[in-house]
């Protein structure tokens, strides 16, 4: 049975078509590569005026403007990217910056489908997008991200100073009182009448308490500071932790280190350490493990720190739990020593918590702006 002129394809009328292309928020284009390399416009819509203030006529004589529009910094990404869609016959998908001849700046998205032509050489049908103001939101969210990281590692900061001046005060001066309160209590009990029982056991108490006492401000101190990281470097700490966890846990926990003694600057100690004891305490209540296993790295320019357990492990919905604010503050400390953190686990195979953090690495919060002069760079002469 033939079809009827209702079933067949129409195709859109030339008014319909320049129609669309006119509503287009940017400007549809045909280029072409040519021979020497060079690129040309065979056919640009009426958008290329608003978009790159060029007239199109102007850009289809002389394509070069369009080059001379990029700016410097985001010629590279246009040429490389030209150049894998023209091999490879694949979409070509380009980013960047351009100023206009008003000195206007903007960000543009050129999305095109490449075809080969009778030459031989390829011709890209598509589109060149205004995309500045997603750009901009973009840039602002960074932005936010960078302060939130900034403002939790200055947390962060904050209360380790603030742990280290209280474990300081606990040790020297609560430690030098009860010390001294210890002396004159044994000086005092030696001179309690000998027939008087009850005076001298309660004497024997008092002594108790303050030695529980002593004891009790020692621990809180340690846990506020550990005084063998100042005094022993990095590496001595992490043994001294590691034996303090089995005694407490009776999880066996061995170290393995590629040197017996390795300098970190003051910030990457500290914070190393203190996501070390956060990960023993996390494998303490909730991993149920024999043992732990670490291996501490150090490279010329990186040091890797991985943590293994043999525990429960958990799954994802585990890991996303809205509250699961360790895992995140892992994260949110190694980003900000410029590192990276890998965390694998899965139901009854154990956990694995990979650190690599650079050593020489220039800090994040240098490298993003926090204005939107940076979302354009300095504009080439």
């Amino acid at each position: 049975m033939s079809k009827s002129s209702h079933d067949l394809p129409t195709k859109p009328s030339p008014d319909k078509l320049q129609g669309f292309i006119a509503s287009l928020p940017g400007m549809a284009c045909q280029i072409e590569l040519q021979e020497d390399g060079s690129i040309a416009f065979p056919y640009v819509s009426e958008g290329c005026s608003t978009l790159l203030g060029i007239a199109p006529g102007d850009l289809q004589n002389d394509s070069s403007r369009f080059l001379n529009l990029i700016q410097a910094e985001d010629i590279p990404t246009f040429l490389d990217t030209l150049k894998q869609s023209a091999q490879t016959l694949c979409f070509w998908n380009w980013e960047g910056r351009i100023t206009l001849p008003n000195n206007e700046n903007k960000w543009v998205s050129l999305g095109a489908t490449p075809q080969n032509t009778q030459s031989g050489l390829p011709r890209w049908e598509g589109i060149l997008l205004d995309i500045t103001q997603s750009k901009l939101g973009e840039l602002e969210v960074k932005r936010a991200q960078q302060q939130l990281l900034e403002l939790s590692s200055h947390v962060q900061d904050a209360k380790e100073q603030e742990r280290l001046r209280i474990a300081r005060e606990v040790h020297d001066e609560i430690g030098s009182l009860l010390t001294a309160i210890k002396m004159d209590l044994s000086w005092l009990t030696q001179r309690l009448p000998k027939d008087n029982p009850a005076l001298t056991d309660k004497a024997k108490t008092i002594s108790e308490l303050v030695n529980r006492t002593i004891t009790s401000a020692s621990n809180l101190a340690h846990s506020l500071r550990p005084g063998f990281l100042d005094c022993f470097g990095f590496i001595a700490a992490l043994e001294i932790e590691a034996q303090e966890f089995s005694k407490r846990s009776n999880i066996s926990c061995t170290i393995s280190k590629s040197q017996e003694s390795i300098e970190l600057p003051e910030t990457h100690t500290i914070t190393l350490f203190r996501i070390f004891q956060e990960t023993l305490n996390n494998i303490l209540k909730h991993a149920k493990a024999k043992h732990v296993q670490v291996e501490l790295v150090k490279g010329e320019d990186h040091l890797e720190l991985v943590i293994e357990d043999d525990g429960v492990g958990f799954d994802d919905s585990a890991r996303n739990k809205p509250r699961s604010f360790g895992l995140r503050g892992i994260h949110e400390r190694i980003a900000h020593l410029g590192g990276t953190v890998k965390i694998s686990s899965s139901l009854g195979e154990g956990t694995r918590i990979a650190i690599f953090v650079p050593l020489e690495a220039e800090s994040d919060s240098t490298k993003t702006s926090t204005s939107q002069q940076a979302l354009f760079g300095d504009t080439p002469s």
